[in-house]
């Protein structure tokens, strides 16, 4: 359950739902699994897994929600031999050149066929709402996983009004200065891991296990390029890489956080994962405020 990735979005108007109610919202919504001739299905599923039924989960305010995808698997490749196959034979058959209406009609008819044999693979996504934070914080790797999410829980409620957290200071120049000087914030440290690009060429360069303030990576910067992403450590509590867009990826608490949950001695799932929730939402809810404020603080939405 401890969150991996964050994408954070600002709630722009002031969350309203009671746990029931949202439960309620997403019932509709629950998860089915895909049918013979379903290429996907994407649903609401217990945050507790089968370990609970309630499609909410709340922990000191913070509430969990997750959705599950179900997609069936099949190979481009597979999916090309079989039309280049029907597209030869019907082309010899008749002496005459196969359209793309028809060749795409043929790729449809394979998938077809396809579909009711084809394996298929389940992800999850989790995130929390923090109604006294007037924040929606998504574990996923990427924008397209949370808007997704984002999008299924519009679905489920009618109306969601979220944007993407942003920042005064573009996280690129922030990122930049920290390399290029000793200037960090005072609860947040280098890592050793770095991603440089360049403005005009868009060439990139990785940088792994090294000092992120060595004359190398200087000599980069002075030739025109800029923190693209940036390993740090936030008050040896989390460690992570910060990307242009704010995203925060490869979180990882410190065990010294991970025995604060389990110093509560849980003796169930259940209460194991409030404890992991609990202790999670108050590291983050620290670390999201000083990350803002290390970028210059929060940038006001275009009205």
């Amino acid at each position: 359950m401890w969150f991996k990735n964050l994408r954070l979005y600002r709630l722009t108007e002031k969350w309203t739902l009671s746990p029931e109610e949202l439960h309620s919202a997403l019932e509709p919504f629950i998860f089915n699994p895909c049918g013979s001739l379903d290429p996907m299905r994407y649903g609401w599923v217990a945050p507790l897994g089968r370990h609970g039924s309630e499609l909410v989960h709340v922990t000191n305010g913070y509430i969990m929600i997750c959705a599950q995808k179900q997609e069936k698997i099949l190979p481009a490749s597979v999916i090309n031999e079989q039309l280049e196959q029907k597209v030869v034979a019907l082309s010899e058959a008749e002496s005459r050149k196969v359209g793309r209406k028809e060749r795409q009609e043929l790729k449809d008819e394979i998938i077809f066929s396809l579909l009711p044999r084809a394996f298929t693979r389940t992800s999850q996504d989790f995130a929390y709402i923090a109604p006294q934070d007037d924040l929606i914080v998504v574990n996923a790797s990427s924008a397209k996983r949370a808007e997704d999410m984002l999008s299924a829980l519009r679905e489920a409620l009618g109306s969601l009004r979220t944007l993407p957290l942003t920042t005064k200071n573009a996280p690129p120049q922030v990122m930049t200065h920290w390399l290029r000087s000793d200037e960090l914030p005072q609860d947040i440290q280098l890592g050793d891991e770095c991603e440089l690009k360049a403005s005009k060429d868009e060439r990139v360069i990785r940088c792994k296990k090294l000092d992120l303030q060595a004359e190398e990576i200087i000599r980069h910067l002075d030739g025109g390029m800029f923190a693209n992403k940036v390993a740090i450590s936030w008050n040896e509590a989390i460690h992570c890489i910060i990307d242009e867009e704010l995203a925060i990826k490869r979180v990882k608490f410190d065990d010294k956080i991970y025995d604060q949950a389990n110093d509560r001695n849980p003796e169930s799932y259940a209460e194991q994962f409030d404890a992991d929730f609990s202790i999670m939402t108050l590291e983050l809810k620290s670390f999201i405020n000083s990350l803002l404020h290390a970028f210059g603080g929060e940038k006001e939405p275009a009205v």
